[in-house]
């Protein structure tokens, strides 16, 4: 037999054994003392046992209506914790992208992710790769996409692929350098966007001298680096998937043949001291699935 008829008579128990009081605890349910008594009664009835004696102070549950009090909080806080991750499944979720990826990758993904989810609010901000620099990333965004080594203190941090990059230049800017041996490159101007980071590497793998030639630029959006190496004004490093259209359509070329592994890769991270909302963590899982499928395409 169902012990539980009514949950109302849970709920007017669970009051009463906290406010120890039939008054007080009528006015706080906004219900009539003498309906408060019957569900008591209702209750002690379908147990079979009885819930509370009277005191001087007031009511006291006896041992089965301590035992049950305790249940019942048990079970209360479930259910709360419960529609706190059920509300929590509908926050919309702020996902910070740098442009460049965001129009390369994620655009032709997008409509996937939001099939997926379809009751999903979903906030697309863009950042200059400065994401995890911000003083306070997690008022800006829930989780962001970060190009870099995965370094970052204070983030966790998923390496989205492995990546190679290659050297690109305008066909004009390379044909006029004469750009044909590594040395070369120690006479044009580099391009870079966040940091010196992927020259110096570069300049390493090829057993050369780590420092940089004089000329640098330095800019802050690689969609504002890759126009600037398309009209000619310098060589830049890219992922070798991020310029394929470019190479292909001859708007940029490569002064040397093939491309090299690197450390740096894009990641999707989350500032450690926050919990991920259930709907914002469907989202991270969900990129990460998504890349794993990407790099086994490529590989395959």
């Amino acid at each position: 037999m169902d012990l539980i008829r009514n949950i109302n008579s849970l709920q007017a128990f669970h009051a009463v054994s906290r406010m120890k009081n039939l008054s007080t605890t009528a006015k706080l349910l906004r219900i009539s003392q003498s309906s408060l008594s019957y569900h008591i009664r209702k209750l002690e009835d379908d147990l079979g046992v009885a819930l509370f004696h009277r005191t001087p102070s007031g009511l006291e549950p006896t041992e089965a209506g301590a035992l049950l009090a305790v249940h019942i909080d048990s079970g209360l806080g479930t259910i709360r914790t419960g529609l706190r991750l059920a509300m929590r499944h509908k926050e919309p979720v702020r996902f910070a992208i740098p442009p460049l990826f965001s129009s390369r990758w994620l655009s032709a993904r997008f409509a996937t992710l939001l099939e997926r989810f379809p009751d999903m609010s979903l906030t697309i901000l863009t950042h200059a790769n400065n994401y995890p620099l911000m003083d306070h990333p997690a008022q800006f965004a829930d989780l962001g996409i970060q190009w870099g080594r995965g370094d970052w203190r204070g983030f966790h941090a998923t390496r989205l692929w492995s990546e190679r990059l290659t050297v690109v230049g305008s066909p004009a800017y390379v044909a006029e350098h004469g750009i044909a041996t590594f040395e070369d490159v120690k006479r044009c101007t580099l391009i870079h966007a966040d940091d010196l980071g992927m020259w110096q590497e570069w300049f390493a793998g090829t057993g050369q001298q780590v420092a940089l030639p004089d000329r640098q630029l330095v800019l802050v959006d690689r969609h504002f680096q890759l126009g600037s190496t398309i009209n000619g004004v310098g060589l830049s490093l890219f992922a070798d998937w991020l310029i394929a259209e470019e190479l292909a359509n001859q708007k940029l070329v490569s002064p040397f043949a093939g491309s090299f592994g690197t450390e740096y890769a894009y990641y999707i991270i989350y500032p450690r001291d926050i919990e991920l909302s259930p709907t914002a963590r469907m989202v991270h899982d969900c990129i990460v699935r998504m890349a794993s499928e990407d790099q086994s395409r490529r590989q395959g």
